[in-house]
């Protein structure tokens, strides 16, 4: 039979080689992602403080948000922060990373706010985060928040700080 098919053991060993390289991969990269998300990873509910940023004292009261952080680097985040009336924030989208010390981590999220469906302003939130032991905690001592025009001119800075505790079962 191999006489009458020659191809077929060259085909079943690049298969094999193939299958493989495939599960290799596959594993370093299911190790990579536990290396870099581990304990961020997931839904975490987040109370924000608004901040004055040369005397930290408070402005206003504080809100939630929900900040979902996925394998690979990514970043959503809704809020329930109604400051922005009669203006419509949308959810933030960005990035995050381990930082340079075990438990900390830095994320940037981009929120569009529009006024009767017009993009009015953008706003951009940078922060480190520093994940508490134990792994279910984290907290923000100080986000940075830009908001941009249209065109991308810097508008206003703010402040804010942020306790988070891990949503899930």
């Amino acid at each position: 039979m191999i006489a009458k098919y020659p191809a077929i053991p060259a085909a079943l060993a690049l298969v094999g080689v193939l299958a493989l390289a495939c599960a290799t991969g596959a594993v370093a990269h299911d190790s990579d992602d536990r290396g870099d998300s581990g304990d961020l990873a997931g839904t975490w509910k987040v109370q924000i403080t608004l901040r004055n940023c040369a005397t930290g004292a408070p402005v206003g009261a504080p809100f939630y948000s929900l900040l979902t952080f996925a394998d690979g680097g990514t970043v959503t985040e809704t809020t329930a922060n109604s400051m922005f009336f009669p203006a419509i924030r949308g959810p933030g989208h960005g990035a995050w990373s381990r930082g340079r010390h075990k438990g900390e981590y830095s994320a940037v999220t981009m929120a569009f706010i529009t006024m009767d469906g017009a993009l009015v302003k953008t706003q951009t939130i940078t922060q480190v985060i520093d994940m508490g032991p134990g792994q279910n905690k984290f907290t923000t001592p100080k986000a940075e928040i830009e908001f941009f025009d249209p065109a991308g001119n810097l508008l206003t800075t703010g402040c804010a700080t942020a306790v988070g505790s891990r949503f899930g079962l």
